[in-house]
């Protein structure tokens, strides 16, 4: 048996800059027959399953065409919505469990909840010193429907007299990052998107996302024009974070028990059970033993430790204990 711990992690964060949920597309449709329908809910399908496996080559896969066969078995709601400028649109909703369950049956990639909240400081460098991209900004509304399109958890800041207090533009082109954390302390989020974009032929935007004091990924994208430069922008970000928290499952007879320590309240005890059943790639998480503020569980997980790993360290609860209370080979945590 393999051990590790951990500490309860909280669940239910809010999307605030997303409209939609993870289970509803919008397609834009030039009319309301059978025909236009049955294709606009085609690609919605294409859409849901770019977002729960969180790569673009999933529509490549046998798993598509699979899914695209059984269309009607997905669709669990749909609607039209007119546009402001007139135009109309198919609302649908998706069975999302029963896509990721179909997902792993198949051995494709699943990217599920939790999933980490980005907060974007996206700077356009014009002619000026720049201008940071937020409500208003001319690139908000492209920055907030790539956002849903890709399923990204993204928090945009408010941009208001109390960050310009803290931060300021120059700070996010010269990687100043004691003052991006400072700014950033007053919004929800595990992560910490920091981006620059060029205007000019070609666009170029440089990027990186940050977890704590650490550079978890980055890199740098050139395309025909900022639209086009915003949309790369979230495509490699997305990439790069369902490369790392995505789950592909796998047939294993291992089983982790997980010691967690500190857990003296009971929402915490619900909090953490619920957190672990409902984890990418989590077969079952069962309470094993209760002793005091120890808790032991037993999970099965499909994928590896490494994958685990990736997926526990979402939460900002969780710490390594200086001092573990339970010898052997094992993670240890401390609920903070």
């Amino acid at each position: 048996m393999r051990f590790i711990g951990l500490l309860a992690v909280l669940l239910g964060w809010s999307l605030l800059a997303q409209a939609e949920s993870l289970d509803t597309v919008q397609v834009p449709v030039d009319g309301r027959g059978d025909a236009q329908r049955q294709d606009a809910l085609a690609e919605g399908l294409e859409q849901m399953l770019v977002r729960l496996s969180g790569q673009r080559d999933v529509l490549n896969e046998a798993v598509a065409s699979e899914a695209a066969s059984r269309l009607d078995r997905w669709v669990t709601r749909y609607d039209y919505n007119t546009l402001d400028d007139g135009s109309s649109a198919l609302q649908a909703r998706y069975d999302v469990n029963g896509l990721m369950a179909f997902m792993a049956e198949q051995g494709a990639s699943v990217w599920g909840m939790p999933r980490p909240r980005v907060l974007l400081w996206l700077v356009e460098q014009g002619a000026g010193r720049g201008e940071m991209v937020v409500e208003g900004h001319p690139l908000y509304a492209q920055l907030v429907a790539q956002a849903q399109r890709r399923g990204l958890t993204l928090v945009i800041p408010q941009w208001d007299s109390e960050d310009q207090g803290r931060l300021n533009v120059a700070d996010i082109r010269g990687r100043f990052d004691q003052q991006l954390r400072d700014a950033s302390s007053r919004y929800p989020h595990e992560l910490i998107a920091a981006a620059v974009l060029y205007q000019g032929e070609p666009a170029t935007v440089s990027w990186r996302v940050l977890k704590d004091k650490n550079t978890l990924e980055d890199g740098r994208e050139k395309t025909a024009n900022d639209e086009e430069a915003v949309t790369a922008l979230i495509d490699r970000v997305t990439d790069q974070l369902a490369a790392r928290y995505a789950v592909k499952g796998a047939v294993s007879d291992l089983r982790t028990l997980l010691v967690v320590d500190q857990v003296d309240q009971l929402q915490d005890w619900f909090t953490l059970q619920q957190f672990l059943a409902g984890l990418s790639g989590m077969r079952r998480a069962s309470l094993v033993q209760a002793s005091g503020t120890t808790l032991t569980f037993g999970l099965d997980f499909s994928a590896s430790d490494e994958q685990l790993r990736n997926l526990l360290e979402l939460s900002p609860q969780l710490r390594a204990c200086p001092d573990p209370a339970v010898a052997g080979p094992q993670w240890h945590y401390c609920w903070r």
